[in-house]
């Protein structure tokens, strides 16, 4: 193999190099991103004292840290490592230390035993990709994630292969082709894997199965053995084949023998002894037992045979993805509903048998619900849904079952489906299971684990947008998070006058044998206590025990007592934990004061508080657990909307008190809250809130001073005659004041112009583009090129960045496209790609009788597997005189719900992208950040303005919906804006998007001002 520099040396990590690691990061930052955090040598030596790293591997130049790889077990598959962490010192680049970092995993890899070793990465790290794959890694084709997976550890390890690498470099004459593009050959629903080595004398060529991360095929110079299932999907119930070949490729017999292996899952029936002369395929009965559906991140279940050929043997193994022959989905969104009043839950279906079934479902008699109907039949296709109504008869948990019978022309197929979702109501406590989830519940408040991982998410059952999760805890030290694989074992729930309780039992062997509890005691207002136990099942004490729990939780508008001060957080300058100091902390809680469910968490004054990235965590020293003693952990306690302010929690957690006021206002609108003018008078109505009475006057300030007497009796409205000849954008500050006060305030009007608005066609030899041009602005899509508005200019100025007309990598991303554009989240860009979609010019009367006109984007995802049949509709639209631009998103699925993110991404440019300068006005005040430079990672304030340097022109960007997750990226690459709201639509319903406006002011408007577009909806 290639040396590196010859002071480089590669070393396992001790404390003495903490400082120079905190030094390789600092130095590294314009690698990552530009993320302008300092690591401290405390840090980096809390981190490793916490880490679950098997081995970390650090390159020096002499004494100086330029590498670094850390390996752990991986946490979401079985028999696996990990590479945790790979970075090299920018200054060192092109010096192959990456490269011997990773060889180094893979020779650990092999040491441990492991079959495999993964990484994470992102798609446009077009410098490292090539590496990986030249190291052995390939991509898997995802659309969540950007995973890759390392099979040489088990090719060195095969018995049959081995001796083959004593006349091949299994590095140097790996002759396989490098793309920075996900990996695999497809067939038949399979993706293979494939390397090849060749060199004078050698040739051997080896083939993965990507499921179940198995060898299916080897050859060499001398034969070939290759392993086949007809296709991947198989329906449970029905009798399966492998099909092993084995061709002699040389004039000499081969000894053969094969037997097939029984696992928990799958068994491969047969056993055979013989002497091929040439050529011969055997088929092995294939036996499919139930049970649930494997998914993307572990290993499917696996189709295994041993060869032995002369004496040597492989495993050969193909992953089986075993379905039932329909997939049942149950969906039920509860509401808060009367007692005996008609509700509806839906059963998604999706057919697995390539052909036309009837499909009856009979429902179980119980004491939750009343079914109207308790046999239902229909006949489906590909998908379909099943509508179930029903009438509460008690609240609570269902936890039922449905029998489920399909019949085609020839086939009938039946099993039982669990049937369990939670009916909550007022003052119900109770707790359930279903497929996915453990639950438990108290009123409207809920806690739910997941089974896969034992990921914990609390809050609100009518409030998708939960902001806390706990992440499975750990165990040591050293700790291992062995809780992220396990299944619970057994489960308790009980509850008493106030709380709602639940214990979940886990059977643990690492790093202790012990029986682990989660338990959780969950109270109607909101107030959940959440603590650990153990017990000792082993004959011996364990000693130090110490429980280490990650916590996930959002800090914007959150209050942190830090320095013995009260620091609020805001939502400008996005904050993560990794930023702040842990020993600063001068209280034991954390508060956030969201509006629409205010979080707070509080714990023991004797637990250490940790910071980490994204994420805090609590560190609680058990000390010596004995044979079958148990022990506790102190609890974690979470206010889930239960107190509404700080000061109040403040004194929930026994911490000093502060007071605040709130001032409410008084309002001036539109008439019939329409902010569109279409001649030259407008009437304006001026309400008030309160009910108090007011004599005074109103003082309109535009071009002069318009002055109307104001007398409020009864709370009645008084209406205002407004003139004005201005056309485009009219901003206006008004005064309310009598002798004891005065209210400042303000509205936007938007007055339309007579001219009209030209939609022309326009073809570059690339695509055929869409462009709108009104007056000074004029903005572009094209369909062919992406889904998205690729440009917006304002006085002949461009103000999108976008990779027209063909997209490519850039930064994390490949492909990238830019512009603006929204989209349904866990949809990757290679997938919109494969799909077809078509720009057009429309006219659109929004529900105040206003007529815009623009362009809408369609595209109806066919080749999507989960989300075929996804139909997309973005339209921009502007109005005639009106420097604006209202962008809004369509969305309709017949036959799936649509639980997922919709997320809106503006890529800004303006002139050069150093030039391109955010703006935020929130709480703290008015913010700049200067893209083109260092990383800024923030959420956006609602409205945020972009300019350039000279301010000669200025863009406004204001959301009309209040239920906004927000960020802003800027790098020295992009300058990026996104964001996200969580939908819940039912099948068959179609959905607009509250828009989002653009507008090209003379100066920035205030949130207030900007309030008068709110009324504006589609």
């Amino acid at each position: 193999m290639n040396t590196i520099t010859e002071s480089i040396k590669i070393v396992k990590y001790h404390e003495d190099l903490a400082k120079s690691i905190a030094d390789m990061w600092n130095e590294s930052r314009d690698s990552w991103g530009g993320d302008a955090s300092v690591t401290t040598e405390e840090q980096v030596k809390k981190q490793q004292a916490n880490s679950e790293d098997l081995v970390l591997y650090l390159a020096l130049d002499n004494e100086k840290v330029v590498g670094y790889c850390g390996i752990s077990e991986y946490k979401e598959d079985s028999n696996a490592l990990y590479i945790r962490l790979l970075n090299v010192h920018p200054d060192y680049h092109g010096k192959k230390i990456g490269k011997h970092l990773v060889l180094k995993a893979v020779e650990k890899t092999v040491e441990l035993g492991f079959p495999r070793i993964d990484l994470y990465t992102w798609p446009g790290n077009v410098k490292a990709v090539p590496l990986y794959k030249k190291c052995g890694f390939f991509w898997e084709d995802r659309d969540d994630t950007t995973h890759l997976m390392n099979f040489i550890p088990m090719v060195l390890q095969n018995e049959l292969i081995k001796p083959h690498f004593e006349h091949l470099d299994w590095y140097k004459d790996n002759v396989r082709a490098i793309e920075v593009k996900p990996d695999g050959i497809k067939e038949n629903g399979f993706t293979y894997f494939e390397y090849v080595w060749e060199n004078e004398t050698r040739f051997l060529r080896v083939q993965i199965e990507k499921s179940g991360r198995g060898i299916r095929l080897i050859e060499t110079n001398d034969v070939l053995m290759e392993a086949s299932i007809n296709e991947h999907n198989q329906i449970e119930g029905r009798e399966s084949v492998i099909e092993l070949l084995v061709r002699s490729k040389s004039a000499e017999k081969l000894s053969v023998a094969i037997e097939g292996y029984e696992n928990e899952r799958i068994h491969v029936n047969g056993k055979q002894v013989t002497n091929i002369p040439h050529e011969d395929t055997f088929k092995i009965p294939v036996h499919i037992k139930d049970g649930e559906e494997p998914n993307e991140w572990v290993t499917h279940p696996r189709a295994e045979v041993k060869v032995t050929i002369n004496g040597l043997s492989s495993l050969f193994a193909i992953g089986i993805y075993p379905k039932k022959a329909l997939k049942v989905k149950t969906v039920y969104h509860p509401k808060k509903y009367d007692l005996n009043k008609e509700q509806y839950c839906f059963l998604e279906l999706e057919n697995h048998l390539k052909k036309t079934a009837e499909v009856i479902v009979e429902l179980q008699n119980n004491d939750q619900v009343e079914w109207k109907n308790h046999i239902v039949k229909t006949e489906i296709s590909e998908k379909g849904i099943i509508k179930i109504p029903f009438i509460i008869q008690k609240y609570g948990f269902l936890q039922s079952e449905c029998s489920i019978k399909v019949q085609s022309a020839k086939e009938t197929f039946e099993w039982k489906e669990p049937l369990a979702f939670p009916i909550p109501a007022f003052g119900i406590k109770a707790g359930g299971y279903d497929k996915d989830y453990m639950y438990l519940q108290n009123g409207f408040y809920k806690v739910q684990v997941r089974k896969r991982n034992n990921t914990i998410s609390l809050g609100n059952g009518q409030n998708w947008s939960q902001r806390t999760f706990l992440l499975p805890p750990k165990f040591g030290k050293p700790y291992i998070g062995e809780l992220s694989k396990k299944q619970v074992s057994t489960f308790e729930w009980d509850h008493n006058t106030t709380a709602a309780k639940m214990k979940l039992y886990y059977d643990v062997q690492k790093p202790y044998r012990m029986k682990l509890s989660l338990c959780f005691e969950l109270f109607a207002e909101g107030l959940l206590n959440y603590w650990v136990e153990i017990e000792n099942q082993s004959e011996n004490s364990f000693e130090n025990v110490f429980v280490f729990q990650p916590i996930q939780h959002h800090l914007n508008q959150t209050y942190m007592p830090i320095k013995n001060e009260i620091v609020y957080f805001n939502d400008a300058r996005m904050t993560h934990f990794g930023e702040l100091n842990s020993k600063d902390v001068s209280g034991n809680w954390i508060f956030s004061d969201n509006e629409k469910e205010p979080h707070g968490i509080t714990w023991s004054e004797s637990v250490q508080l940790g910071f980490d990235g994204w994420y805090f965590y609590l560190e609680e020293e058990l000390g010596m657990v004995r044979p079958n003693e148990t022990v506790k952990a102190k609890p974690v306690n979470f206010s889930l909307g239960a107190i509404k302010n700080v000061e109040d929690f403040q004194n929930f957690a026994n911490q000093n008190t502060a007071t605040k006021s709130i001032a409410k206002e008084i309002e001036l609108k539109p008439e019939r809250s329409n902010p569109v003018i279409k001649n030259n008078q407008h009437t304006l109505i001026l309400e008030q809130i309160q009910n108090r009475y007011f004599n005074g006057k109103l003082k309109i300030l535009e071009n002069g001073v318009q002055e109307v007497p104001v007398k409020y009796e009864d709370n009645q409205n008084q209406s205002i005659v407004y003139q004005s000849n201005t056309t485009g954008i009219i901003p206006i500050q008004y005064e309310l004041e009598n002798e004891s006060k005065k209210i400042e305030g303000s509205l936007l009007l938007l007055h339309q112009g007579q001219s009209g608005i030209k939609m022309n066609q326009v073809e570059d030899g690339e695509h055929v583009s869409c462009e709108i041009e009104n007056g000074d602005l004029k903005f572009k899509a094209a369909a062919s090129f992406f889904p998205t508005l690729y440009s917006i200019s304002y006085k002949g100025q461009e103000w999108l960045d976008s990779m027209y007309p063909e997209p490519k990598p850039k930064a994390w991303w490949n492909p990238w496209a830019g512009g603006m554009w929204s989209y349904l989240s866990g949809i990757s860009l290679f997938s919109f790609l494969k799909e077809t979609s078509k720009s057009r010019f429309v006219k659109k009367v929004d529900k105040l009788q206003n007529e815009w006109q623009g362009i809408v984007i369609e595209t109806t995802l066919e080749k999507h597997e989960k989300w075929k049949g996804l139909h997309i509709r973005q339209s921009f639209l502007t109005l005639p005189g009106v420097p604006i631009i209202a962008h809004f998103t369509e969305l309709e699925h017949m036959n799936q719900y649509i639980n997922q993110y919709l997320v809106t991404e503006m890529w800004w440019k303006k002139n050069a992208l150093n030039e391109t300068i955010v703006q935020l006005q929130n709480k703290s005040g008015s913010k700049k950040f200067r893209a083109g430079f260092e990383e800024h990672d923030f959420q956006i304030s609602n409205p945020y303005t972009i300019t350039g340097s000279d301010e000669t022109q200025k863009l406004q960007v204001f959301s009309t919906s209040t239920d906004l997750e927000s960020d802003c990226v800027l790098s020295e690459e992009f300058a990026q804006a996104a964001t996200a709201t969580y939908l819940n639509i039912e099948p068959g319903t179609k959905f607009a998007s509250k828009p989002v406006f653009l507008l090209f002011p003379e100066k920035s408007y205030n949130k207030e001002m900007l309030e008068s577009l709110k009324w504006i909806q589609f």
